[in-house]
C-alpha cells in the first residue's frame, strides 16, 4: 500500500554525469549549502549530498530545481522522519 502512495507522487530526477541534477515536483528547498541540499517533494523529502553544490534554478510554482556540483548521494526520507534516517539512496 505504501508503494501505491509513492507512485502517485509525480517527480522526476535526471542526473547528468554526476555534475548536474534536474528535479521536478519540488515544493520547497528547506536547507542548502555547498555539501547538502534538502528538498521537499509532496509528502517526503530528498537530500542531495556532494561537493560545491549550487542551486542554478528553483521555481516553486512549477516544481523545477536545477543544481550543479559533484553529486555523491541522493536519499529519500519521510516527511515525519529526521533527514538523518535515510530510507534509500543512489551511489551508496
Amino acid at each position: 500500500m505504501m508503494a501505491d502512495k509513492i507512485d502517485e507522487i509525480r517527480h522526476d530526477v535526471i542526473i547528468k554525469g554526476r555534475k548536474r541534477m534536474e528535479l521536478t515536483g519540488a515544493s520547497d528547498v528547506t536547507s542548502f549549502d555547498d555539501k547538502e541540499i534538502v528538498v521537499q517533494v509532496e509528502n517526503f523529502g530528498v537530500t542531495i549530498e556532494g561537493e560545491n553544490l549550487k542551486i542554478e534554478k528553483f521555481n516553486s510554482e512549477n516544481g523545477e530545481l536545477i543544481l550543479n556540483g559533484l553529486i555523491t548521494g541522493m536519499f529519500y526520507f519521510n516527511k515525519d522522519l529526521s533527514k538523518k534516517k535515510k530510507t534509500g539512496g543512489f551511489f551508496k
